[in-house]
């Protein structure tokens, strides 16, 4: 734990809610950490269904950065192709190259609760 004094994350949207999380292991079976509100990820054809532990009224923001561990990405793009988190709960992130062992995807889904506005 950082030695810090963390303030809350304000929104003008109520009920915003915020998962971040790594997604590893893209060439095999897909592992998202932490996997806090991460029922699962899956991978089919270089799209990559993320499946939410819950249900959320809208998708308000997907950001997807591509890393690898040893400085050298086999995935070259990525963006958010599809999504229904107020009914399957998915978000399916389409990516372009071939992704190796080392090849990370962070992701920071900004999701909200709620439709009391």
């Amino acid at each position: 734990m950082a030695n810090r004094d963390f303030k809350d994350v304000q929104a003008l949207e109520r009920e915003v809610k915020i998962l971040a999380f790594t997604v590893s292991a893209l060439n095999g079976t897909p592992v998202a950490t932490p996997s806090l509100g991460v029922a699962s990820v899956s991978e089919s054809s270089g799209d990559y269904t993320i499946t939410l532990e819950d249900k959320y009224n809208s998708l308000l923001c997907a950001q997807v950065t591509l890393g690898a561990t040893d400085g050298v990405q086999g995935l070259t793009g990525a963006f958010v192709q599809s999504e229904d988190v107020d009914g399957n709960k998915t978000i399916v992130i389409d990516t372009t190259g071939t992704a190796d062992a080392n090849d990370r995807m962070h992701v920071s889904l900004f999701l909200k609760n709620s439709s009391v506005a």
